[in-house]
């Protein structure tokens, strides 16, 4: 689930007719420093190309502008209170090896990162990990959960909240592409551009471009099962599993659950910042990852209110 985010990136407009769910990586509204939004912006690209040190520049300079913080214990409690509880398939051949979190200073939203052992699909692509991203809108009031968003494969999906019960998501064999608990009939934009395209089947889409998740899956799971993984041939990806070996219901029974709260009070990687690469570039993760969406453009509906840390 790397790829497609690194082409948007490089060109910031290379972007397929899924426009409409892959959005402006920084949204306008994520900060009030225009300067810092620009050199945050400037990082991921550089972060992209794969130019690391351009890009901790960049980032540092993000992070000077618009400076991030630790989280108080309310703030900390309060991320490992919503954190998601992402279940995959019982025969996921990597693991979930590490989580952080960043609440942003607005006090409405909570972004957690997930950094999976590898990608099926991309085992030469110098990024030690599959990074993928659920974010929480927080009713302040209330101290729930009202949306949640997922990242999948460069497009942004949304769910109801959960109220004040934890979030549950689901996460693809091997690939990680995170959705919602209740994914089935969530409609997404076709895009020629997927690896899974040519496994969708005679009729891809509906009229308006749009195909249900329960479809796109069915595509992955044909994929895989068959053809298998990319890059047979890489020895960096020796021991990995060629293809997947089982049924379609087996490819979507999701009863390995990974809890998020126990590896996020053990690791300490809660942090409030603006920018979310910035501040897992240089103050929380120490290896390379894929530079990802940093907030869903929702954030700028609504009213951003003014507010004071939790204490």
């Amino acid at each position: 689930m790397k790829r497609q985010f690194l082409a948007a990136a490089l060109g910031w407009a290379l972007w397929t007719p899924a426009a409409a769910q892959r959005q402006d990586p920084i949204p306008p509204c994520t900060c009030e420093s225009v300067e810092g939004v620009e050199a945050a912006r400037e990082g991921m690209k550089a972060h992209s190309r794969r130019s690391l040190q351009e890009a901790s520049a960049a980032y540092s300079e993000a992070l000077r502008l618009a400076p991030s913080r630790d989280a108080n214990p309310a703030e900390q409690a309060l991320a490992l209170r919503l954190a998601p509880v992402v279940l995959a398939s019982s025969r996921e051949p990597f693991p979930l090896k590490d989580a952080a979190a960043i609440l942003h200073p607005n006090g409405e939203w909570i972004a957690y990162h997930l950094f999976w052992e590898d990608d099926i699909d991309f085992p030469d692509d110098n990024d030690p990990c599959d990074h993928e991203v659920v974010w929480v809108r927080v009713d302040r009031a209330r101290g729930a959960a009202s949306e949640i968003y997922t990242y999948f494969h460069g497009r942004i999906l949304k769910a109801p909240g959960t109220g004040g019960v934890r979030p549950r998501v689901v996460a693809q064999w091997g690939k990680h592409g995170t959705m919602p608990w209740d994914w089935r009939n969530l409609l997404i934009d076709a895009d020629e551009g997927d690896v899974e395209w040519r496994y969708l089947g005679s009729e891809k889409a509906n009229s308006a471009g749009k195909l249900t998740l329960e479809a796109y899956n069915l595509a992955t799971y044909k994929k895989l099962s068959t053809y298998g993984r990319e890059s047979q041939e890489s020895l960096l990806a020796r021991g990995w599993p060629f293809r997947f070996d089982g049924s379609w219901e087996d490819f979507i029974r999701f009863n390995r659950p990974w809890d998020l709260a126990p590896i996020l009070k053990k690791n300490g990687l809660v942090r409030v910042s603006h920018f979310n690469n910035a501040s897992l570039n240089r103050q929380l993760i120490r290896y390379n990852f894929a530079a990802k969406t940093e907030w869903p453009d929702a954030m700028c509906h609504t009213p951003v209110r003014a507010a004071a840390a939790p204490r």
